[in-house]
């Protein structure tokens, strides 16, 4: 499950990622652009988000691993997301924070093909700055990842396994 601004980096990590290991590779960019031909359009947003629970229950039903890639930076959205999915049979949630400066994130959004307004990019940093993402959320695990995707913290059930602080600077 990715986490993290958008130009963060967190695409550029795990769809090479989900490619490599055979796994579903989700994004509801992706079912946005299905449905609208527009991956920022947001207008349909309940029905992408139907959509991606749809696919997420049936590869689970189907024994499939998933690589969710999403911003989840409302630590509800996070909460809720991990709970539909222990619903649906997932047994083991590993979080990636795709942990990077806001300078960074803001110039790799300004050199794609969709922008995304600096004042939403401020937004999402500031709710993940208020709750970061934690293990209570129901993650058995957390990665953090710096901009080379390179690990920066892990931790697993509560304990630290790389001792670094989460800052979205």
């Amino acid at each position: 499950m990715g986490i993290g601004i958008p130009g963060s980096g967190k695409t550029t990590a795990l769809k090479p990622f989900a490619e490599q290991n055979a796994y579903v590779y989700l994004c509801p960019d992706d079912i946005r652009m299905e449905l609208t031909d527009n991956s920022a359009d947001q207008s349909r947003n309940r029905e992408v988000w139907a959509e991606a629970h749809k696919r997420v229950a049936q590869a689970l039903e189907n024994g499939e691993t998933i690589v969710f890639d999403a911003t989840f930076a409302r630590d509800s959205e996070r909460k809720n997301f991990i709970a539909f999915a222990r619903e649906h049979g997932a047994t083991k949630i590993q979080g990636v924070v795709a942990d990077v400066s806001f300078e960074i994130a803001r110039e790799r959004n300004l050199a794609r093909d969709r922008v995304v307004p600096e004042h939403a990019m401020e937004r999402m940093r500031q709710m993940l700055l208020d709750v970061p993402p934690e293990i209570a959320d129901g993650f058995d695990s957390l990665f953090f990842i710096d901009e080379f995707q390179k690990l920066k913290q892990a931790e697993i059930g509560g304990e630290h396994k790389i001792s670094k602080e989460f800052k979205i600077r």
